[in-house]
């Protein structure tokens, strides 16, 4: 399926070539797996930090930890358009835990997740929306730090969600409405609170392998079989795209990323991941073109007006997925 010589060998290809803080950071801590604590990387984690994007991120944070609006943006001039928006450009960025920046979102979204402060989005008027506030937080949250207590409860709650739903071996919507009714009283059908959607799958990807094997097995399965994938991404899995458009691409890499921590993806993949070799350039390199509009992964380098960093950013995004789909 693939080799990891060969995607080492082609991160030290993009690092040989002079490539901006940020890829060079990415491709050492993720794909060549520096030691933590060696020179070559902390010099890297240093200069990603004083990169004009870590600046950026940093200056639109607001005091109480959060960028705004969590999840649904308001027409500003603000370059952070949400706060989940924010924390997966950080993590894009290569910040860490342990990072100030992160400090205090992890601090803001614990006081979000545990109720202490108010959601900053307008409410939503319907029996869902207490559920999915809670989702909306307790994802985000496990995106920088799946490992603190204070995501159990919520992790337990879809976690036994999807066992209930999945108790047959494969997906059973009528099950999902009974767990919901018996669980969160929220309405589920044809809602962001089905299973496929992002956030459940962040989560509960977050400690895949706390899931029974035989419901994270079906649950994957189930997402990777859907015509529409991953729910808000909208992009189908099973077969790699004949034709795309930078929304496409994006959208495409975002939902393998979701996917990739779960283990029996690995055994889906295949198809997928030979199409993504195949789309190399002649210097070994990808690029699929200007970035969509919305993305929050994209822009690493300073300047995509470069090919040559467009190329850098795009075999940064899929040589780190690649090497994750080795680790699975």
């Amino acid at each position: 399926m693939m080799k990891l010589g060969t995607i080492e060998e082609t991160a030290h290809q993009v690092l040989q070539d002079a490539p901006d803080s940020i890829v060079r950071f990415r491709l050492l801590r993720d794909v060549i797996k520096a030691l933590p604590d060696s020179n070559i990387l902390n010099i890297a984690r240093q200069e990603m930090l004083s990169s004009r994007w870590v600046a950026e991120l940093r200056n639109e944070q607001k005091e109480d930890g959060g960028w705004g609006r969590f999840h649904s943006a308001m027409k500003t001039k603000g370059k952070v358009a949400t706060t989940e928006a924010a924390v997966e450009r950080g993590l894009a960025l290569g910040l860490e835990a342990s990072d100030p920046t992160f400090q205090a979102a992890i601090e803001y979204l614990s006081r979000l997740l545990e109720g202490r402060i108010d959601f900053p989005d307008p409410p939503e008027r319907n029996n869902r929306w207490e559920t999915g506030k809670k989702l909306f937080a307790a994802a985000t949250l496990a995106r920088i730090c799946p490992t603190l207590r204070i995501l159990d409860e919520t992790w337990n709650l879809w976690a036994t969600i999807a066992e209930h739903t999945f108790a047959s071996g494969r997906h059973n919507s009528e099950a999902e409405i009974r767990a919901h009714e018996m669980l969160t009283g929220a309405s589920v059908k044809d809602s962001y609170l089905v299973l496929n959607n992002r956030y459940q799958l962040a989560l509960l990807g977050s400690r895949a392998a706390r899931l029974p094997k035989t419901v994270e097995n079906a649950l994957v399965d189930w997402v990777w079989h859907r015509s529409d994938g991953v729910g808000y991404l909208g992009i189908p899995l099973a077969n790699p795209p004949s034709r795309y458009t930078a929304g496409m691409m994006d959208r495409l890499f975002t939902s393998l990323e979701l996917l990739s921590h779960f283990p029996s993806t690995l055994r889906l993949a295949d198809s997928m991941i030979g199409w993504l070799w195949k789309q190399r350039n002649s210097e070994g390199l990808w690029d699929f073109g200007p970035r969509a509009s919305f993305s929050v992964y994209f822009p690493l380098s300073q300047n995509w007006r470069s090919v040559k960093q467009r190329q850098h950013d795009w075999s940064t995004r899929i040589l780190v997925l690649l090497k994750r789909f080795y680790e699975l």
